[in-house]
């Protein structure tokens, strides 16, 4: 009788977990990585070929981008990550149709940091000083626009800066704001629905600035002028990556 029940539980098909993690998707790689310091590059390369990577940063901003989080998050680690910059070029083995690119480009660096940078850091959650986005007085002066496929947020500039943006929700604002203050900033407008604006504003430096260009408010003012949101300090919640250690690859 325990034989003929054996056959019959052997017969069953694998449970769900268990078939699952059999046919789990491997991580991506990169077939090949070439790693060389530049002191002169900065900057990602224009290059839209899928599942390519080729770009000109310090590690600090190689971490920030394969971890998905903003630079200021980045913590520790020797002085070096975010001084010397290193142009990598690097293939995915094999781009799967099924995920987007850039999530697979991410996770291959992951891999690639570990390896070739000898990468190792832990999360510590932190409150930090920032900022809260938040309608100004006035109230906000944007009208909504149809959400349609056509979507985006590009800036240019050095010191006259300029932000487009094209059916963007204000959390997508925020994120942008705290890219450019370098500092987090928690989005509690509750505004919701997509906006198209442009908006131009002068850095901080003003002695470096033309006449044309000194006549431009600064970003705090051009955001309740033109849109009607303020950035108020405060003390903000943010999951830090910090890095333990971090070793100058060799060269290829």
């Amino acid at each position: 009788m325990r034989s003929v029940l054996c056959a019959l539980l052997c017969a069953l098909p694998l449970p769900i977990s268990v078939r699952c993690q059999s046919a789990a998707v491997p991580k991506p790689v990169f077939e090949a990585a070439s790693i060389k310091l530049d002191p002169k590059a900065d900057g990602a390369d224009s290059d839209n070929t899928p599942g390519l990577l080729r770009a000109q940063m310090t590690l600090k901003r190689y971490i920030a981008y394969a971890y998905d989080v903003k630079d200021f998050q980045v913590k520790g680690g020797p002085d070096w990550i975010a001084l010397d910059h290193y142009d990598i070029t690097a293939k995915l083995e094999r781009v799967d149709p099924q995920r987007t690119g850039g999530i697979q480009i991410r996770e291959a660096l992951q891999t690639m940091l570990g390896k070739r940078f000898q990468l190792t850091f832990h999360h510590e959650s932190k409150e930090i000083g920032g900022y809260a986005l938040m309608t100004a007085k006035g109230g906000f002066k944007l009208k909504p626009v149809a959400d349609e496929s056509n979507h985006g947020i590009s800036s240019k500039g050095g010191l006259a800066r300029q932000l487009t943006a094209t059916q963007v929700d204000i959390g997508r604002v925020a994120a942008f704001l705290a890219h450019e203050t370098g500092s987090p900033v928690e989005n509690q407008t509750h505004i919701p629905g997509v906006y198209t604006f442009t908006l131009e504003w002068a850095r901080d430096d003003l002695k470096s600035l033309s006449p044309e260009q000194a006549v431009l408010p600064s970003l705090f003012t051009a955001l309740q002028e033109k849109l009607g949101l303020r950035l108020e300090a405060r003390r903000v919640p943010v999951d830090l990556l910090i890095i333990d250690s971090a070793a100058r690859p060799s060269e290829n």
